[in-house]
């Protein structure tokens, strides 16, 4: 399966394989496919040894030479351990290219590391690189990793990491596995919004967001849909086979978060977000240059009279919350 930045890198997994999608539309040219590989169940080793294939040290031989000790969990940490080398590796040559994006304009630029999910321990060592020997502002994470959505407890040692250095965090949605929930239009129009509610929900069900509270976290797209959906999801999570959660308490953590205007710069979606956090914990986003620059600039332009935000709150949007959520910014710009 491959990772989420290969999934990226091709625009839809290769689960579309299976969905009618041509396969040179569907597979990059550099995913391998290994058509010489060997497996050894239990029941072959049991008959190669009955057929009288030696056994010397607790090894079995054929036709003179070992016989591998394998076994399916092996076989797999194996390819997932070659998949972790390739998504380090690409993670690493990006984050330093990044970083000499910053260097470059150091008053312009700043960075999101970029971590080679779902691999966790590779995760927190690029993490640890590029906040504490890079000095990134913060770091970039996705809704989900090949399906293991924010809030799955194996990525607790990542918001480990993040909440002992005090981290700032930047979600961006990402394609959910079963694709065919789009019925074939594009993943983002609608998808992206779903999946960032898939992932706030996740983490306060889990319970992981309730154990790192203090990681301030901005959510792409004006939360997506998760203004409308969250007492709907706040009143399910107090059913007792939910984990009968205070509904106030849940509440209080779907709001609990920082949420980007990108895509979002309509009236009603404005209404929504202010309405569900307060203009407090609103921040410019564009999508640029996904966002071609002439409709960025046109809901930049009428976020305050869409938003119905006095000149003050502009300023908080603007640029006063981004710099409480990521304090490297001031430090670059020398504001203290």
């Amino acid at each position: 399966m491959p990772s989420l930045l290969q999934k990226l890198l091709l625009g839809i997994p290769l689960a579309c394989l299976a969905t009618g999608h041509a396969l040179t539309d569907s597979v990059s040219s550099n995913y391998k496919i290994d058509v010489h590989s060997h497996v050894v169940p239990p029941i072959w080793r049991e008959e190669l040894i009955s057929a009288g294939y030696p056994v010397k040290n607790g090894t079995l031989y054929t036709d003179g030479f070992p016989v591998s000790n394998w076994t399916l969990d092996s076989h797999i940490t194996t390819m997932n351990s070659l998949e972790a080398k390739k998504a380090k590796s690409l993670a690493r040559r990006v984050n330093l290219q990044l970083h000499k994006y910053t260097r470059t304009y150091p008053t312009r630029l700043g960075a999101l590391c970029l971590l080679p999910l779902p691999y966790v321990d590779e995760a927190v060592e690029e993490l640890k690189f590029c906040l504490d020997t890079l000095g990134f502002v913060g770091v970039g994470l996705y809704t989900n990793a090949n399906g293991t959505y924010l809030g799955d407890k194996s990525l607790d040692p990542v918001f480990s990491a993040l909440d002992k250095r005090n981290a700032s965090v930047f979600v961006h949605p990402a394609s959910p596995e079963c694709t065919s929930v789009a019925n074939g239009w594009p993943i983002p129009m609608t998808e992206y919004p779903f999946d960032t509610v898939r992932a706030i929900e996740n983490m306060l069900l889990t319970g992981q967001r309730a154990q790192y509270p203090d990681i301030k976290m901005i959510f792409a797209h004006g939360g997506g849909a998760i203004p409308f959906l969250a007492t709907r999801i706040a009143g399910m999570a107090s059913l007792p086979w939910l984990g009968g959660l205070s509904v106030p308490e849940s509440l209080a953590q779907l709001a609990g978060y920082y949420f980007d205007t990108a895509a979002s710069t309509s009236a009603i979606q404005l209404a929504a977000l202010r309405s569900f956090v307060g203009t407090d914990q609103i921040v410019v986003g564009t999508d640029y240059p996904y966002v071609p620059a002439s409709q960025a600039s046109a809901g930049l332009s009428a976020m305050q009279v869409n938003g119905n935000f006095t000149t003050v709150e502009m300023g908080q949007i603007n640029n006063l919350n981004a710099l409480k959520i990521f304090p490297r910014i001031v430090k670059a710009l020398k504001l203290h």
